[in-house]
């Protein structure tokens, strides 16, 4: 037991470590380095051409109205979430539009 406490001293509880790797992360998400890295994630999971990234990214995070039905977009889920409507069978970006917009669209 006298041994434990000796190699353990200075080190953070197990605990205490999951608690900090929980709070970096969480900052690290909520930042625009993190956000830019999560969504880039999910984009080339949903198929968008990842060649296109960085110049649709800007334009994604610029873009306040939906180019279809006109509605203010917001970033949290709800009809008017702000989503990247591309082309499947190309992965190209076309627009972006609200929620709503993206799931009625008719091809």
């Amino acid at each position: 037991n006298e041994r434990r406490k000796t190699y353990n001293k200075g080190k953070p509880d197990v605990k205490e470590g999951r608690e900090q790797r929980r709070i970096y992360e969480q900052q690290y998400r909520n930042s625009p380095k993190g956000k830019k890295n999560i969504t880039k994630s999910q984009w080339k999971r949903r198929g968008l051409d990842m060649d296109t990234f960085d110049n649709v990214y800007p334009i994604y995070l610029a873009t306040t109205h939906c180019d279809r039905c006109n509605i203010f977009l917001i970033s949290d889920n709800g009809a008017n979430q702000k989503c990247m409507d591309h082309c499947h069978a190309t992965g190209m970006y076309r627009n972006t539009v609200c929620k709503n917009c993206n799931l009625n669209v008719i091809r």
